[in-house]
């Protein structure tokens, strides 16, 4: 007869030789005790033997069934690992994770890669600058595994990506700890007079949302300077008299360098999004990636805190 593989003839099996009971092995396969002893049937035409003989303590294998039970234990194991996702153990994993981000972000999260370390010591993370991709090129980038995370603003994904909110931040004016500047608060006139710096992301940009909102009260400001690195602007920032606005969770790690002020007019919170494929949405490794990167970051961001929702796997 036909040696056609059915892998259910194949669990059946596998449960009649752990129970030695077809009542019992009907249980754990969640069916009727008539179905499995058709299937038993069937399985010792296949196989061309009695398999289990019926006893007054119920049934014993035979010298057939013994030699395939630990063929077939291990057969089964081996398709169970195929279809059930693997725990994921930041100790063991070797994976490779690459994200994109701002500068200022980037700079945010560098300290996470000494805690990534002692939790995944094998693991590897690749941070690479955001470019001016369009939302074709990210998703691209994002499908082909160029890149497995966006971290940035929200208009920047495509809309078929997988979207988190990451955290939503307060913008300050940032100076010199010695600078001139030594009001306790800062009125409007005096942030329009001062000389700025303007720490733009894709580089070469003068006028960003201050100057949106600044020009809809019919102000203006005057920017010196353009550069898109936070490294490069607290450098320029330490050593002038040139101020900054910067998101303050940033300002506050280079509260050693630089004193902060709020902004005298309403702008709108920094609103980061983290933007990934359905290629990664289920992967246990990345999972636990974005869960650590939203962590680190609301660490050093008011207004969220730990009573943010985790991320929803479908």
């Amino acid at each position: 007869m036909s040696k056609k593989l059915d892998l259910n003839l194949l669990q059946t099996l596998e449960a009649l030789l752990a129970e030695r009971n077809v009542t019992r092995a009907a249980a754990r396969l969640h069916t009727t005790q008539p179905a499995l002893s058709a299937q038993l049937v069937r399985l010792r035409q296949m196989f061309e033997d009695p398999l289990l003989i019926p006893g007054s303590r119920g049934m014993t294998p035979t010298p057939r069934a013994l030699e395939l039970e630990p063929l077939l234990s291990e057969l089964m194991a081996g398709l169970r690992a195929v279809v059930h996702a693997p725990r994921f153990e930041p100790t063991t994993s070797h994976a490779t994770i690459l994200f994109a981000a701002t500068d200022s972000i980037q700079f945010i999260l560098a300290p996470l890669l000494a805690e990534l370390h002692q939790m995944a010591p094998n693991v590897r993370i690749g941070a690479m600058p955001v470019m001016r991709l369009s939302k074709p090129e990210i998703e691209r980038y994002l499908a082909t595994g160029q890149l497995d995370i966006v971290i940035g603003l929200a208009q920047l994904f495509p809309d078929d990506l997988r979207v988190r909110e990451v955290s939503q931040d307060d913008y300050v004016c940032v100076m010199r700890r010695a600078h001139p500047f030594s009001k306790r608060s800062l009125s409007l006139d005096d942030f329009c007079d001062m000389k700025h710096l303007f720490m733009s992301p894709l580089g070469g940009e003068f006028a960003g949302n201050v100057d949106a909102a600044l020009s809809e009260i019919g102000r203006s400001r005057r920017v010196i300077a353009s550069v898109p690195s936070a490294l490069v602007a607290t450098r320029i920032l330490e050593t002038s008299d040139f101020v900054c606005v910067f998101p303050e969770a940033l300002a506050r790690r280079e509260s050693h360098l630089l004193k902060r002020y709020p902004l005298p007019l309403h702008i709108s919170k920094l609103k980061l999004v983290m933007a990934w494929h359905e290629r990664t949405h289920l992967s246990a490794a990345h999972q636990w990636f974005r869960e650590t990167i939203v962590r680190a970051i609301r660490r050093d961001v008011d207004g969220l805190g730990s009573s943010a929702a985790p991320e929803t796997v479908s």
